[in-house]
Order: structure tokens, then C-alpha cells, then sequence
């Protein structure tokens, strides 16, 4: 591992196809802006422009894979890139995280992954520490199995018993743990993924934005003067025109779910999950569980009644352009009762009871008002701009009044020794586990009119890329806000307020 080694030669295509991918809009507006008759040669020069520069973003992936080189020595891994001034990356192993994979189109036909090294405390936010684009997987795997052995190696020779001696190594074992798999998600999970996120309705609204571009091309006057016609015709035919639009925008919601999520498959190796997925391109990610930050139960309007689920990890570090960095979907689909069974055996130091403690019955009418109050600025210009159709936005008053009341239903909290529990509602039911310890902030918010009614709102805010991810349960009993308030405050400050409150002998 120590001799210097260069990517796959396929990377200079992959550099190649990504800057090209950045140039793509102001190539197609040169192509537009340049359509014509052509009478000289002098009208074909910006597309022998295109050509020249095209040309050159390919010499330069060419240069900048020939200048891309990599090497494991002295407990680090060694980058030198750089197209005009050489650079040097050194990362030390004990501060690579995971090595997670992925592969592309350009990759699985000739066995290769390219590779994302997630440290701790990354110098850069907005990207990984460094990448490999395209290496064999044989490569992967021993450059994986040599930081791991040598991470190992570290820590136990830091390693001492009770009495200060160091402890001795146990035998190496060279074979590398398969681990044992906890989840794999099925064409039926699938399925009913697709169906409940409402995939079909971002199919429906992303054509109508498309349409929306064409709007001086398309005569929409004459398509709807021929759709009243048809309206007239059979009230039948409409519906059977509406069905086939939503069926074939579920169908194109199930292909975008397999194609991102097929396959999925979640191990336990060691103190690590690795979470694989993805049809054309391949995904493998490796989460350590020390980096889990918080767990989160997600149930929209669809999957609730059906009692399913959606858990996500809240993770700690990663970078902004990786989406699943921070906010990982450990199961994306489950029967909520399933759930703990698998999280037990991830995380057997979490309680994952569900008895809260919910909002008073005076906290209904803050939830019901509030949100009434909030969509009357909708209603109102609505029904008045739009009259008579516009009225029928009152009928989003029932909504909002069912949508409050749930709201109020889900709010609660459960507290144990070193775990705060939360359940909430937006529109998507949400319950939230959080250890003591990794908690950054716990807040109590109070109104003026909260004041009134005795009743407080409690914040909780976990480590989660740069501003972290909060968690708030509004209109709880203000006593219970307190609760939880002194519950979080270290052991000594509350053993001498409790000093402070005992009577004077």
C-alpha cells in the first residue's frame, strides 16, 4: 500500500463528463441563440468553439488524472493532485471516519467504486476530505482493510488493564467480517414507499413547471376550449383520462424509488453499519455508531393509518453535498412495531418505550387558534381576489382544524435516566430519541400569551452538519417544561439547588 498509485484511467472520462455537466446550460443557450440560416463559414464558428472547448475540458481531465496520486505510509493517507501547482494532502487514519462507496454507470461495467473518505472534523464543510474516483474493488477493499487493521492497532496499543500495563494484542485475524444483516428492504416496501410520499404528485407539478416553459409554444386556449368540449362529451371519459394521468405518475414514482433505493440493505459489522443501495448507481455507506447523534421516527398522513414508518439517523460530521451525510435513512420503510426490534440490536442502550406525557387539554385552543389565525391571511385575499371559486379555499378551515388537533394530540415527551424522548407534529408525525449527552441545547420558550395559560415550549438541539438539528414541542405544561429543564442541568448545579431550596435549621 505504500507504492505510490495513480485512479483508473476512466476517471479522466469522469472529469470529462462532470465538467461538462457544469458548461451544459451556457452550451445549449450558445446552440439556441445561434439557430438560423447560415450563409458564411464565419456562421459556424461558436460551434467550432464548442468543439475547441470541448477538446480542452477533456486534455485537462486527462491531465488532472495523470496528476492524481495516492499512497498509504506512516499512518497516513497520501493525495497529491493538482493540475498547474502541485498539491498535498496528508490524513492521518485516526481521523477517517468511513470510506463509503459508490458506483457509477461509468464504474460497474469495469468494477470499479469510487471513494468519499469522511473524516472528523473535516477542514472543508462543503465536501469530503478527499475522493477516489474510480479505483477496483479489490483496491477498495485492501485500502479499507489496512486503515482498519491499523486503526485497531492504535487504539490498543493505547489500550492499558485496571492496573496501568499495557494490554497485549490479541492474534490477527485477516479475514474481514461480512457482519450481519439487519434490513433488506423488499419490492413490497418499495412499493408502498412510492405510493405514500407523494412522489406521483412531484411527477404531476414538475410536467406542469416544464409545460410552463412553453407556454408560448403551446396554444393552452385552444387545449382547454378542446377540454370542455371533451368534459361535455362524458363525464367517464374525463375520469378515465385523470386515473390513467395519476397511474402513470405512480408508475414513474415507483421507478424513481427503485432505481434510488433498490436493493437496500443494512449490516451490522463491528461498531459500524454499513448501509448498501441504490440500481444504477450503487451506494455503500458506512455510518460508525459513534457519530449517531439522535434517532427519528417519521410517519406522514399516508403511511400512519397503515402503522408504517420511516427512521432516519441524525449523524454528526459529513459534508453538505453528500444528502446523506447528516440525515441518513437507516429504515426507510417499516411497520413502526418492527422497527425497535432491528434498533435494538444497532443501539441496546436506547429505550424505545412510547408512553409520553402529552400537551394539557388548555393547550387546544393555542394549537387551534394559532393555526386558524395563520390560514385566514391565505383565505381571506383568496375568497375576496378570486370570488365565487375562491371560496372554496374556506374549506381549508376544516382541514386546519383536524391538522390542530393532531398536532395537539402528538405533542409529548418522555424522560428516563439519560434519555429525552420527543413526539411532534407539522404535518408529519415525528419522534425523536435523544441521549443526554449528545444533546447541544435544551431551551424553554415562553410567550406572553403561553404565560397566560401556563404552558411553555421546549427545544432541543442535536449536532447535525453546521447549525444542528432542533426539535421542539410547543404548549407543553410549563412544569414539565421545568422538569426537563433541570433534568439536563449537570448533577452538581442540581445538587446545590436542591442545598439551596432546603429550610434553614
Amino acid at each position: 500500500m505504500s507504492e505510490e498509485k495513480r485512479l483508473h484511467p476512466v476517471s479522466a472520462v469522469i472529469n470529462f463528463v462532470k465538467a461538462l455537466k457544469e458548461a451544459l446550460i451556457p452550451l445549449v443557450v450558445l446552440v439556441f441563440l445561434n439557430q438560423g440560416e447560415r450563409d458564411s463559414l464565419l456562421d459556424y464558428l461558436p460551434f467550432v468553439g464548442m468543439g475547441v472547448f470541448m477538446i480542452i475540458i477533456l486534455f485537462v481531465g486527462i491531465l488532472k488524472w495523470w496528476r492524481f496520486t495516492y499512497r498509504v505510509e506512516e499512518g497516513e493517507l497520501r493525495i497529491e493532485y493538482g493540475l498547474f501547482v502541485k498539491k498535498k494532502r496528508y490524513i492521518p487514519f485516526e481521523r477517517i471516519q468511513s470510506l463509503n462507496y459508490s458506483e457509477g454507470i461509468l464504474h460497474r461495467p469495469l468494477k470499479l467504486v469510487k471513494i468519499k473518505v469522511e473524516t472528523a472534523g473535516s477542514s472543508n464543510s462543503l465536501e469530503s476530505e478527499a475522493e477516489l474516483t474510480a479505483i477496483t474493488k479489490e483496491e477498495a477493499n485492501e485500502l479499507n482493510s489496512f486503515i482498519a487493521k491499523a486503526k485497531k492497532k492504535l487504539k490498543e496499543s493505547h489500550a492499558v488493564d485496571e492496573n496501568g500495563l499495557p494490554i497485549e494484542e490479541p492474534a490477527e485475524q485477516e479475514e474481514v467480517a461480512e457482519g450481519k444483516v439487519l434490513y433488506k428492504m423488499s419490492v413490497k416496501d418499495l412499493v408502498i414507499m412510492a405510493t405514500t410520499s407523494g412522489g406521483a404528485g412531484v411527477v404531476i407539478s414538475g410536467l406542469f413547471i416544464f409545460l410552463s416553459q412553453f407556454s408560448e409554444l403551446i396554444p393552452f386556449e385552444t387545449v382547454a376550449d378542446e377540454f370542455l368540449e371533451v368534459v361535455q362529451s362524458g363525464v367517464l371519459f374525463v375520469a378515465v383520462m385523470i386515473f390513467l394521468v395519476l397511474f402513470f405518475a405512480w408508475l414513474i414514482a415507483v421507478a424513481m424509488t427503485f432505481i434510488r433505493y433498490a436493493s437496500f440493505t443494512v449490516r451490522l459489522v463491528e461498531k459500524d453499519l454499513i448501509i448498501t443501495r441504490g440500481l444504477l448507481e450503487k451506494k455503500q455507506t458506512t455510518i460508525p455508531l459513534n457519530r449517531i447523534q439522535g434517532i427519528r421516527f417519521n410517519q406522514n398522513l399516508l403511511r400512519e393509518p397503515f402503522k408504517y414508518a420511516s427512521v432516519t439517523i441524525e449523524s454528526a460530521g459529513g459534508s453538505a453535498l453528500e444528502k446523506d451525510s447528516n440525515t441518513i435513512r437507516l429504515l426507510p420503510m417499516i411497520r413502526s412495531m418492527e422497527a425497535p426490534k432491528i434498533l435494538e440490536e444497532i443501539l441496546p442502550e436506547y429505550d424505545w418505550s412510547t408512553d409520553f406525557t402529552g400537551a394539557p387539554k388548555r393547550s387546544i385552543f393555542r394549537y387551534m387558534f394559532w393555526n386558524l389565525l395563520f390560514i385566514s391571511f391565505l383565505i381571506a385575499p383568496v375568497s375576496y381576489f378570486f370570488y365565487p371559486l375562491g371560496l372554496l379555499s374556506l374549506l381549508l378551515y376544516p382541514v386546519m382544524a383536524g391538522l390542530s388537533w393532531l398536532q395537539y394530540k402528538n405533542a409529548g415527551y418522555r424522560l428516563s435516566e439519560d434519555q429525552l424522548t420527543m413526539q411532534y407534529r407539522v404535518f408529519d408525525k415525528q419522534i425523536v430519541y435523544l441521549k443526554k449527552k449528545r444533546i447541544q441545547s435544551l431551551e424553554l420558550k415562553e410567550t406572553w400569551f403561553q404565560r397566560k395559560g401556563r404552558v411553555a415550549t421546549l427545544s432541543a438541539t442535536i449536532k447535525s452538519y453546521l447549525a444542528g438539528s432542533e426539535n421542539t414541542v410547543n404548549h407543553l405544561d410549563v412544569k414539565d417544561v421545568e422538569k426537563v429543564m433541570e433534568w439536563y442541568q449537570p448533577e452538581g448545579s442540581r445538587a446545590a439547588k436542591q442545598r439551596e431550596s432546603l429550610p434553614e435549621e
